[in-house]
């Protein structure tokens, strides 16, 4: 499984504009209107037509993972040292919550930087993220986490 395929299995994938259930305008696969404008050509396609083509949707998708690997980079100094398994699981976690909502994690995220996963996981599994979170997307992430 890719980073691209995890997401838009976790996150579906949407041409139309829906709100999430934090309550946010999203299109595409996970992105968030309300706090990222679109680029300018496919906004005005999105405003001409109701919706976006499957490569504007890819388009966008690359985007956000670029965005959230690069804020990984910056919570996780050792980063590109983990396992591959650990990369897509916390691009995946920092691509759901954003980086200001992920940088909460204090502990999860000292723990992860000093290789504590089994305490990174359990800090995790403790979370408002962990409740509100489905279990499929959740538990995949955490035993990525935990198992690299």
């Amino acid at each position: 499984m890719t980073i691209d395929q995890m997401l838009a299995e976790d996150e579906g994938r949407k041409k139309k504009k829906y709100r999430c259930t934090g309550g946010a305008w999203t299109i595409g696969i996970g992105w968030n209107l309300d706090a990222n404008p679109l680029p300018a050509d496919i906004d005005y396609y999105l405003k001409q037509n109701g919706k976006i083509t499957d490569d504007m949707i890819d388009r966008l998708l690359d985007i956000s993972i670029r965005h959230a690997t690069a804020d990984c980079h910056v919570l996780f100094p050792e980063f590109k040292s983990f396992t591959p398994a650990r990369q897509m699981a916390l691009i995946n976690f920092v691509f759901q919550l954003g980086y200001r909502r992920a940088l909460t994690f204090r502990h999860a995220i000292a723990a992860i930087n000093t290789g504590r996963w089994a305490d990174a996981a359990n800090e995790m599994r403790a979370s408002q993220w962990y409740a509100q979170t489905q279990p499929s997307r959740r538990d995949r992430v955490i035993e990525f986490i935990e198992e690299g």
